[in-house]
């Protein structure tokens, strides 16, 4: 069965490459990276389809996350190239004029680096280089990138919400939590595709969705077996993620909250204060293998990860009614904390070693695993 998926999937995505190879593309898509070499700028430009790198020698503006029309020359790009990313010659490149919900956003900050940080807490955009050092120095990057903690806040507040509603349009024969999870996971494939399908979103999505289904059967959801499943499933339809970084780090934070449930019991204290804990330590061999930037505040990074859960709604609530602004102080001063780091990466041998004993514990049977099973 899986080998007939996987078939499938090549074949729909040969299919597309070959349509696009075929003749020069024009495409709408994003500016997702930009930064400058000796005498010409390099861009990375992504949309639903491809993701590549190309050149230019015009004298550029901060064009970053902008929305763009530009001319492809499709040659000599191979099918693997395809799937992952390639360079490719561009020509005619225009940008486009911003959606007017991100103009409403960014008038509400007058520091254009704090407006690209809610934009890329929001919408996905990408993060400005020295922005993205201040948040690894931190170990607050995860909480930036679009995951599955954003997903679960946004379908925790959407359930609280619907609930109400549900109730009085309703009959109470229906079941409500059927219902509503079917709503919900069909808001958040529209936001999804809004925000263009970054990998850790996407596997995120694919979660939840299983969550649902294996809840659903009252199957065990923090099984190894259903992480494995979103991640085939994930690459079946993406298969540029294998060699995604971000996908490989979002992989790895659930497969490590799956790893403590299997050791620790589900409940209050375990899940909001000890998790956030465990997880900066067992991330950190992780992280710091390809992230090299540490200083003592990065410590407090459980903290700000538990305070993040209020401060995410809170503040989409804030841009909402048009006072976006009201922290913006706060978290200037607290990126101003990350000016000095010390550099610190995993050895090779320690991080091959480290993932050889996270896999024997996954695989460790227990004599006992009651509190591994979905509470009825």
């Amino acid at each position: 069965m899986i080998c007939l998926l996987l078939s499938i999937s090549i074949g729909y995505h040969y299919y597309k490459y070959k349509s696009f190879v075929s003749h020069t593309q024009f495409i709408n898509a994003k500016i997702i990276n930009q930064y400058k070499k000796s005498n010409y700028w390099v861009l990375k430009i992504k949309n639903h389809d491809v993701e590549f790198y190309t050149t230019t020698k015009d004298d550029l503006k901060d064009i970053l996350n902008k929305n763009i029309e530009v001319g492809v020359i499709t040659k000599n790009i191979t099918f693997w190239q395809y799937l992952t990313k390639f360079y490719a010659p561009t020509f005619r490149l225009g940008i486009l004029e911003d959606s007017k919900y991100k103009i409403f956003i960014n008038n509400q900050h007058s520091d254009k680096y704090i407006a690209n940080i809610f934009d890329a807490l929001f919408f996905g955009d990408s993060l400005y280089y020295e922005t993205r050092q201040k948040l690894s120095t931190l170990g607050i990057s995860h909480l930036l990138a679009l995951s599955g903690l954003h997903l679960a806040i946004i379908s925790t507040v959407l359930y609280l919400i619907l609930t109400p509603i549900y109730n009085i349009i309703f009959p109470s024969y229906r079941n409500r939590n059927i219902d509503l999870g079917i709503f919900i996971l069909i808001i958040l494939f529209i936001y999804l595709w809004f925000v263009n399908f970054p990998p850790s979103l996407v596997r995120s999505f694919v979660m939840e969705g299983l969550f649902f289904l294996f809840a659903f059967y009252l199957r065990d959801v923090f099984s190894f077996k259903l992480l494995f499943l979103a991640v085939l499933s994930c690459i079946f339809v993406f298969p540029g993620f294998i060699v995604n970084l971000g996908f490989f780090l979002s992989v790895m934070g659930v497969f490590l909250i799956f790893l403590f449930f299997k050791y620790f019991k589900l409940n209050l204290f375990n899940g909001f204060i000890f998790l956030p804990i465990y997880l900066y330590i067992t991330m950190f061999p992780i992280s710091h293998y390809f992230f090299g930037n540490f200083n003592i505040y990065q410590l407090y990074s459980p903290i700000i990860s538990v305070i993040f859960n209020i401060f995410y709604p809170l503040e989409v609530i804030l841009h909402l009614i048009g006072y976006g602004n009201v922290f913006d102080e706060v978290i200037k001063n607290y990126l101003e904390l990350s000016k000095e780091y010390i550099k610190f990466y995993t050895p090779d041998n320690l991080f091959y070693i480290y993932l050889i004993i996270l896999v024997y514990l996954a695989s460790r049977p227990l004599h006992s695993q009651n509190h591994y099973k979905l509470l009825k």
